[in-house]
């Protein structure tokens, strides 16, 4: 190679010693490439100042090595930490991430995800919002590999990573028994939507495992409004004399709930004790916690996302033969003032 030449990749494996499928391996972040040669590779890509052409390596392959992510519109800032672990587990593995956020209207994901097939993505991790907007959503993505982070809809052949619903009700419920509670309602959460049902299904399974009686689920919106709503009932209909614990959907619900219920004369933890489903703060310490909740693994999803598209792109082709894998992760349980 002369001095005013651009280095290219024969030149990259011809320093590092290796072949020219070696080296364009390990920029590619493709496996079986031993830690020695990658090391090699990457040597000689800084000593040459070599460059990936993106563009002519997409034209060889077929592929962009991009990868869309798609996030509700509403995404609060817990999601951050979701979107940081997916754009490094990528970036280990030599793609780029394309970030989009759903817009408005009930086709919003399919028309979303349109966009991001028109730029070639390779594959999609696609947060749905709700499991009914999000079905033409996923069949829409059917051309590429397509990983589910929260919500999953059942059924449809793509790969999942999740909440294990069971086991974060179980610590929640067990918090509010530990506690001292005995009769407890679910606030926030709708039977009418399938993810809700099977999230109240485990909180009644939860209360039976802990001798706990449920009351079944208050309707009221996921929002602080729909907590404030709530616990306006609760006083009004004097429910709040047998009712000692509520599981809300999560941290906006309670708040609301509790500065409404704390308004007028209850006692809490005192008289009934408060609990969250999902963390959507940042706070770490215990004693700064208002609210007790679950923080969901939002890194560990994201790092579990990534794995599993790759593991389909590397594959060929999304599978449709039915064997969707399911990834399932417990949440870490963050005590609060609102618990005994």
């Amino acid at each position: 190679m002369s001095p005013t030449s651009v280095p290219t990749l024969v030149d990259v494996a011809r320093e590092a010693g290796v072949s020219i499928a070696t080296a364009s391996r390990v920029l590619s972040g493709a496996q079986h490439v031993s830690e020695a040669r990658a090391r090699a590779v990457r040597k000689a890509i800084t000593e040459l100042g070599y460059r990936h052409n993106a563009v002519a390596s997409a034209l060889r392959s077929q592929r962009t090595e991009t990868v869309g992510l798609i996030l509700p519109r509403y995404t609060t800032g817990f999601l951050s930490a979701l979107i940081e672990s997916v754009s490094e587990a990528l970036d280990d593995a030599g793609l780029s991430l394309v970030l989009r956020y759903s817009a408005e209207g009930d086709d919003h994901d399919a028309r979303t995800v349109e966009s991001l097939l028109s730029r070639r993505v390779d594959g999609l991790v696609i947060c749905p919002p709700t499991e009914e907007v999000s079905r033409d959503a996923v069949a829409a993505a059917d051309r590429v590999p397509v990983v589910q982070v929260g919500r999953h809809i059942f059924g449809d052949g793509t790969d999942s990573v999740g909440l294990d619903d069971n086991r974060a009700t179980d610590l929640l419920v067990g918090a509010l028994a530990d506690g001292g509670a005995t009769e407890l309602v679910t606030v926030g959460l709708s039977p009418a939507d399938p993810a809700d049902a099977r999230r109240i299904a485990a909180v009644r399974a939860s209360c039976e495992l802990r001798g706990v009686r449920f009351d079944g689920a208050r309707p009221a919106g996921a929002e602080l409004a729909g907590g404030v709503s709530a616990a306006n009932e609760l006083v009004a209909s004097g429910d709040l004399a047998r009712l000692d614990a509520v599981v809300c959907a999560n941290d906006d619900v309670a708040h609301g709930l509790v500065t409404v219920l704390r308004l007028n004369g209850v006692d809490v933890p005192g008289a009934v004790q408060v609990a969250s489903l999902l963390d959507v703060s940042s706070v770490e310490g215990d004693d700064e916690r208002e609210i007790t909740t679950l923080r969901h693994p939002w890194p560990a999803m994201g790092r579990e996302a990534v794995r599993l598209l790759l593991d389909a792109l590397a594959s060929g082709d999304r599978d449709d033969s039915g064997g969707a894998r399911r990834v399932t992760l417990a949440p870490r349980l963050l005590h609060g003032r609102s618990t005994r």
